[in-house]
């Protein structure tokens, strides 16, 4: 019998991966291109995406020396299942177990240019009368899924899962099931404050250590003065010439990344009343800036690190564990 394979494509707002896979889901072959949802969404139609992702996925084959029939199985997941995505499918909604969450990909015939069915992995939100406490995501659901067996290996089973990003989500992950979110502004934060705000100076500096105590800082002056005040101090600060880039920098992260730290705290008070830990799926930059936001609080006691790197895939192993509690052999 002929060898089959999987490809998996993790498809954002700017980038789209591509994954070649053998049944035990070890990878292959991978491939990046620079489309994503925003491309669609400027050009009004998702043929630009669709375009993007066959071409990943033909350059992959050609690679491989593999055809289309020795494909088993195609799954995708991120911003393909939006509005300008592949197919629009709507989010799930939380609290799912993984087994309830496997159950519910989407099969989608692509006619335009596959011409066979894809697997597209939901998005999930939460929902909730009080709209405070809403959130949602897009992508991050298949990474948390993909970080549940090295959690287990660590004993840890009730923890907050923090993702760093565009936006940054914190998710409520107990006995093996999805519980909450928590939706941030982080990265497109940071990214219009450095283009189109005075703070350029401060934030378009490239610096890959960080000064503890303007970080602390930062946090003690959010509690004080809120948002605001906080960050104007940033700006101060180099105004007057009384900190050096590194401390500006450093106390400038701090400000637009400690308000996660007060949300999640709110969060183990009044809901999450179990959680204690925090994991850190992220790169060590950001892992080394939240384990000082989250130093001394008073409702996290561990924080656990899952480095990401272009090698390591979390999405991967979560596609793995999805199709494992399907137990439907990754048909067509």
């Amino acid at each position: 019998m002929d060898k089959k394979y999987i490809v998996y494509f993790d498809s954002g707002t700017t980038n789209s991966r591509a994954y070649l896979l053998d049944e035990e889901f070890n990878v292959l072959n991978r491939k990046k291109k620079n489309v994503g949802s925003k491309d669609s969404s400027i050009a009004g139609s998702n043929k630009i995406l669709l375009d993007g992702l066959y071409e990943l996925y033909t350059e992959l084959l050609k690679d491989s020396g593999l055809k289309d029939e020795n494909v088993k199985s195609i799954y995708m997941s991120g911003m393909v299942t939006s509005p300008y995505g592949v197919h629009e499918v709507p989010h799930l909604i939380l609290p799912l177990s993984i087994e309830e969450f496997s159950g519910r990909l989407y099969r989608h015939y692509e006619d335009v240019n596959f011409k066979r069915n894809v697997y597209l992995v939901p998005g999930l939100k939460t929902v909730n009368e009080d709209f405070s406490f809403v959130g949602n995501m897009r992508g991050e659901e298949i990474e948390i899924i993909g970080t549940l067996n090295e959690l287990r290996h660590k004993g840890v089973d009730d923890v907050a899962l923090i993702m760093p990003g565009s936006h940054t989500h914190v998710t409520y992950v107990k006995d093996n099931g999805i519980r909450d979110i928590i939706s941030n502004f982080s990265g497109e934060l940071f990214h219009a404050l450095k283009e189109e705000t005075i703070l350029a100076p401060i934030l378009s500096e490239d610096f890959q250590e960080l000064d503890a105590e303007m970080v602390k800082k930062a946090i003690e002056n959010l509690g004080k003065f809120g948002f605001n005040r906080a960050l104007y101090i940033g700006h101060a600060m180099r105004m007057m010439n009384v900190a050096t880039p590194l401390q500006q920098f450093s106390y400038t992260e701090g400000v637009i990344n400690g308000g996660i730290r007060e949300a999640l705290e709110y969060y183990c008070q009044h809901r999450w009343t179990e959680c204690q830990s925090v994991a850190l799926v992220c790169n060590e930059f950001m892992y080394k800036l939240f384990s000082i936001i989250f130093e001394g609080s008073k409702y996290i006691k561990n924080i656990i690190w899952l480095p990401i790197s272009d090698e390591k895939s979390y999405a991967v192993d979560g596609l793995k564990e999805i199709v494992k509690h399907r137990g439907e052999g990754t048909d067509e």
